[in-house]
Order: structure tokens, then C-alpha cells, then sequence
């Protein structure tokens, strides 16, 4: 009778140990999985950023004036916009 006992406190304690090691790898799962979300969501407003920069830059070369001041003074502006663009960004995502 004490070894029936004996035997299934083991199995119990197995159990126990196969749980905690169960629960642990899937809390470690779950933290890796945030922080890929997270990951994710941080590249993705750099992609949405950066095509409108490509945007913008499409833009400027479009508008083909052959004055070069007149160019200057627009990549100038445009480069001023995606700044202030990229700053605004910045404080949304504090």
C-alpha cells in the first residue's frame, strides 16, 4: 500500500513539474509574441513614413520646372514639410 502511494506522489510531483515547465515556456512565448507585435508595429509607421517621403520626393521631381531656384527652393520646402512630418511622429509615439 505505502509503495502505491509513494508511486503516485512521484507521478503527482512529475505532473507538477511538467506543468511549471509548460507554464513557463508559454509565458516566455507570449512575451516574445508582444514584443514582435510591437516590432511589427514600429516598422510598419516607418514604412507608412517613408513612402510618404518617396511621395513627396516623386512630387518634387515631377513638377520638372527647369529652373533650378525655383527647384531648390522646393526640395528645400518639401524637406522642411517631412521634418516637421517626421518630429510630429516622433511626439505621437512618445
Amino acid at each position: 500500500m505505502k509503495e502505491i502511494v509513494v508511486n503516485i506522489e512521484r507521478k503527482v510531483n512529475k505532473i507538477i513539474y511538467l506543468y511549471n515547465s509548460l507554464k513557463k515556456e508559454k509565458d516566455e512565448i507570449l512575451e516574445e509574441n508582444t514584443n514582435l507585435k510591437s516590432e511589427i508595429l514600429k516598422k510598419d509607421k516607418n514604412i507608412k513614413s517613408l513612402e510618404e517621403k518617396i511621395k513627396l520626393l516623386r512630387i518634387t521631381r515631377s513638377v520638372g520646372t527647369h529652373d533650378l531656384e525655383k527647384d531648390k527652393e522646393s526640395r528645400q520646402k518639401i524637406n522642411e514639410y517631412v521634418r516637421e512630418i517626421d518630429k510630429c511622429i516622433a511626439l505621437l509615439n512618445k
